[in-house]
């Protein structure tokens, strides 16, 4: 849409004359608006100062006339007083308490009862705190209905609290007032206490409940700062924003009026001299964009006739030979032989360039086909390292094979030897257990020995016995008896005795067999254990040997892996420049076909010189 030069103008024209329309409008709407707050802020001033001097007025008009109740309270008979009081200040009612006695008298001369004492009454009481005319919070009377408050004072004699004068008013004189405060028609005035309690309000059934009800923001702290505020204080009540200003009323009550004034009606005049403003910059705006237009278009005619010129050259078949007229002596002539200038320039450089091209075109062609040698003869030198590669692995994983296999074979024979060891170990043991059976024959052989000779000595003693016992005849002969059984059992002793030592010699004689073959059968383990270590030591050794060649193949494969990445890396960066290659070689055929579409005078082209560029050899 702004891509012409007169959209660009018309722009920049419509951009400049709307900002300088919305400074001056606002710099219009700050200063009204400064004005407007001004006036806002002395006509609500104007409106509450006014009626807080009329309730001001009307609340010091009944503190004055409680004041001049200072004879009346000091005298015995105060009723004429009271009445007085009650008629000229239009109270309902009007009292006296007595502080030494607690009586009341009335101006109408009503007798209250017996139990009846004003002095535990909260208007005589706040009197005698206060030491001065005080205003009770407002009730409802319970006879009437209506808002009424009491006005009370203390007096004294001789420094000593004597009476306090009460007197009860209906106080809807100043909620009229109140009610009547309507700057706007959607503004409104309220009385507050100073604890935050509504006195007098447009809405009757807010009377007498807390001010919070009308905003959460609105309690007795910020009353109190409203209270000596400046300015107008803005919060939202009734669902749309109020300036509020607030003053208290009536000396020591501690009350307070505010005035809450709308915003969007106070402001209303404002906004109309800002739509208006806004109104009248898009009617200079429009205005400005259908004049400003028609001019540019004037003059800018002839600088279209040479847009015109120059769109002919450019959407022809690139004729560099034509030219712009160059008449007049304006912007647009002057343009007109600049162009004509720069197209003579720019056809010498297109006919140079067109020279270049094709050299660099035979050039290109050449590198191109130098470099497809060359990444052929790459490829094959890369395919052979691959499978020189592959047969590096397969010797690779044989020689781990092998390894494996001598390192397997050292675990049998180191498990073999740990046998023969063991086999060793237990043949000893049989060794040693013939021997202590070698040595328990021989002790055996001992005791048959001593069996032998004991047996022949009972055999003597018999035979002696039985000879004694022939001499003694008759009285022997049972002796004789016992003999002849003790030589008997001698005798089969004797014949065990000579039965177990052939046992024993024939069992010592094979055990000394036995122990014999066991030792030459641990003498053979013992160098089948030496044969067996030996195995195991030339096992590690085959073991050791063939790791080292393990880890050198490793190396000679990790080697050729280097070698083999690097050939295709070349290879990559063969392909690479290949593509490179064509790609200047496209690009030159791209030249000469742009060259070729400019109509150029006639030129031989420039020959080639040394330093031009020459075929890559073949590799």
């Amino acid at each position: 849409m702004f891509s012409t030069l007169r959209a660009r103008i018309l722009l920049a024209a419509l951009a400049a004359i709307t900002l300088a329309l919305v400074i001056n409008g606002i710099a219009s709407y700050t200063t009204v608006k400064h004005h407007n707050n001004q006036q806002i802020t002395r006509n609500l001033n104007a409106v509450v100062s006014g009626n807080v001097s009329a309730l001001h007025e009307w609340m010091e008009s009944r503190s004055t006339m409680l004041a001049g109740m200072e004879e009346a309270a000091a005298s015995r008979n105060p009723r004429a007083a009271l009445r007085q009081l009650t008629t000229s200040g239009d109270f309902m009612a009007s009292y006296i308490g007595y502080a030494e006695s607690g009586e009341t008298i009335f101006f109408n001369g009503w007798e209250p009862p017996a139990d009846f004492d004003p002095r535990t009454r909260p208007w005589y009481q706040a009197a005698v705190d206060a030491k001065d005319t005080i205003v009770t919070a407002p009730y409802v009377d319970a006879q009437s209905g209506d808002l009424v408050v009491t006005f009370a004072r203390p007096f004294y004699q001789n420094d000593q609290l004597h009476a306090v004068v009460g007197a009860d008013i209906n106080i809807s004189n100043m909620v009229a007032i109140v009610d009547g405060i309507s700057p706007t028609p959607s503004s409104f005035g309220f009385l507050v206490t100073g604890d935050g309690i509504l006195v007098a309000h447009p809405n009757s059934e807010l009377t007498l409940e807390p001010s919070t009800a009308l905003s959460s923001e609105l309690n007795a702290a910020y009353l109190q700062q409203l209270a000596s505020a400046t300015s107008p204080q803005q919060l939202t009540l009734n669902g749309s924003s109020k300036l509020l200003l607030g003053r208290s009323v009536g000396g020591n009550s501690g009350w307070q009026l505010v005035v809450a004034l709308n915003k969007a009606e106070a402001t209303a005049g404002l906004r109309a001299i800002a739509t208006t403003s806004a109104v009248t910059l898009l009617i200079v705006a429009v205005i400005t964009a259908v004049v400003f237009g028609l001019l540019l278009s004037l003059l800018l005619r002839r600088l279209m006739v040479a847009r015109d010129a120059m769109d002919n050259i450019a959407s022809g078949e690139g004729d560099l030979t034509q030219r712009l007229p160059e008449v007049g002596n304006d912007e647009v002539t002057q343009i007109a032989s600049a162009f004509n200038r720069f197209v003579g320039k720019m056809e010498a450089v297109l006919m140079d360039v067109r020279a270049s091209s094709e050299s660099v075109h035979h050039a290109a062609n050449e590198i191109a086909m130098g470099g497809q040698d060359l990444s052929r003869r790459t490829d094959n030198a890369a395919a052979s390292l691959q499978q020189t590669s592959a047969s590096i692995e397969e010797i690779t994983s044989t020689v781990q094979h092998t390894a494996a296999s001598a390192q397997e074979a050292n675990k049998l024979s180191q498990t073999a030897s740990e046998v023969a060891n063991e086999g060793g170990k237990v043949v000893a043991n049989v060794v040693t257990t013939m021997e202590d059976i070698t040595q328990a024959s021989d002790k055996i052989g001992n005791i048959v020995t001593l069996m032998n000779s004991i047996s022949f000595q009972t055999n003597l003693l018999a035979l002696n016995a039985s000879v004694e016992a022939a001499r003694a005849g008759e009285h022997g002969r049972g002796f004789a008896v016992v003999a002849d059984e003790v030589r008997k059992l001698a005798g089969r002793s004797s014949e065990a005795a000579n039965d177990i030592q052939k046992l024993i010699e024939d069992s010592q004689s094979k055990v000394n067999t036995g122990t014999t073959l066991v030792r030459n059968a641990g003498a053979t383990m013992q160098d089948i254990v030496a044969h067996i270590t030996r195995v195991t030591d030339v096992l590690e050794e085959i073991n050791a040997a063939t790791s080292e060649q393990s880890d050198g193949i490793n190396q000679v494969n990790i080697a050729v892996a280097e070698l083999d990445r690097m050939t295709q890396e070349n290879a990559a960066m063969v392909e690479e420049s290949t593509t490179a290659a064509e790609q200047l070689k496209e690009q030159a055929d791209h030249l000469a076909g742009t060259i070729s579409s400019f109509k150029l005078s006639q030129r031989p082209p420039a020959p080639l010189t040394s330093n031009s560029t020459k075929a890559l050899p073949a590799y």
